[in-house]
């Protein structure tokens, strides 16, 4: 019976076990920097760590795409920054190979009364 279940295990097998050395962190800390045979750095998290790790990019992801929407609006003198804002995620889901200073254009071509007619040429 037992031979049966670790023949089981065996073909199933997701892990395979290697010698490797522990250079920083123990057993019980949520991070473990390892050196293979190969002498390639390894690092493993706790799944808690690497999920704390995951948000946190997403929340960076996140803060830097908004970031660059709001300067790309701003940089064509919006009448009102939400409005403009609203139309240009409408854009963005309909048309995902774009960037986001194309459609701004798209949208400033596209609906003119979002945005302030500076023509700085009349000015100077």
């Amino acid at each position: 019976m037992a031979k049966q279940i670790a023949e089981k295990i065996k073909s199933n097998t997701i892990v395979q076990c290697k010698d490797m050395e522990i250079i920083q962190g123990d057993i019980d800390s949520p991070l473990w920097v390892m050196i293979t045979p190969d002498e390639k750095l390894k690092v493993v998290l706790d799944v808690d760590e690497y999920i704390d790790l995951m948000d946190s990019m997403k929340q960076i992801m996140k803060e830097n795409f908004e970031l660059k929407l709001e300067k790309a609006i701003l940089s064509e003198f919006p009448i009102d920054y939400d409005d403009v804002k609203a139309v240009v995620l409408e854009e963005m889901k309909n048309d995902d190979e774009k960037s986001i200073y194309e459609i701004v254009q798209k949208v400033k071509t596209e609906h003119p009364n979002l945005f302030y007619n500076l023509n700085l040429d009349k000015l100077f």
